[in-house]
């Protein structure tokens, strides 16, 4: 079992689809507030940084489902930061029930940005969450999903609303699991697998077109707004 920082939680309906099936969005929120307080603990959470002029963004995540989480439930979330990489910083997580049985595991990668420049910041002195990870879980480690044409895949339009932007102004990325989920749509007893998604640019409102399309492995995803791309997916049902 992996060891880190871990905070229980209360599983609601909400987290949950009209299937029961945990929703991508959940598992990602689970993911994101676990990862900042385990930041906030060590002086290294979004204020601390904001303060310092320097801003987290997340690059990608993937996570897989082992067993589904049953709604109502309460899990507990561990979370354990990896060595700073180049340009990057590694995270992984585990959400287990309380008995230690392992539900979804899932890793990310993260890197700080300067706000005046915004470009990466390589200020590693400036970042402490804890104990390192002494071994990762997805040992190949996160690659990036590759470019692909959107030729010939289905596609969904939407736009944000208000309540999808988050205190830095933008389409916050557990947002985009809702537009997956809504373009996706699956139909009762099909389940996802393994959830990965790159994010690429940031959106803070008008139309967004969703390709997609099931491939061999799993279905692809490309979110394009205003002729440039927001990000792309990859889901195993």
């Amino acid at each position: 079992m992996m060891k880190g920082y871990s905070v229980d939680y209360n599983l609601r309906t909400s987290d949950f689809d009209r299937y029961d099936r945990l929703r991508p969005s959940a598992v990602l929120d689970i993911f994101q507030d676990v990862a900042g307080r385990n930041s906030d603990a060590y002086g290294s959470g979004f204020e601390a940084m904001l303060s310092k002029g320097l801003l987290w963004i997340l690059l990608r995540t993937r996570y897989d489902v082992i067993k589904s989480p049953k709604p109502l439930s309460t899990v507990r979330a561990i979370t354990a930061p990896h060595a700073p990489g180049m340009a990057d910083f590694d995270r992984d997580y585990l959400i287990t029930d309380l008995y230690g049985d392992v539900l979804i595991k899932g890793t990310s990668k993260w890197c700080l940005i300067d706000l005046n420049t915004r470009r990466i910041a390589f200020k590693y002195d400036e970042v402490s969450c804890g104990e390192y990870a002494s071994e990762p879980l997805y040992p190949e480690g996160l690659k990036k999903i590759p470019n692909f044409s959107e030729e010939g895949f289905s596609e969904y339009k939407n736009a944000p609303t208000f309540s999808a932007l988050d205190h830095n102004g933008h389409v916050n990325n557990i947002k985009y699991a809702d537009f997956i989920s809504d373009a996706l749509a699956l139909e009762k007893g099909k389940e996802i697998k393994t959830f990965e998604i790159d994010y690429i640019h940031e959106i803070k409102g008008g139309e967004f077109s969703l390709f997609y399309k099931a491939e061999d492995g799993g279905d692809l995803l490309k979110c394009v707004s205003g002729g440039g791309e927001i990000f792309r997916a990859k889901i195993e049902i």
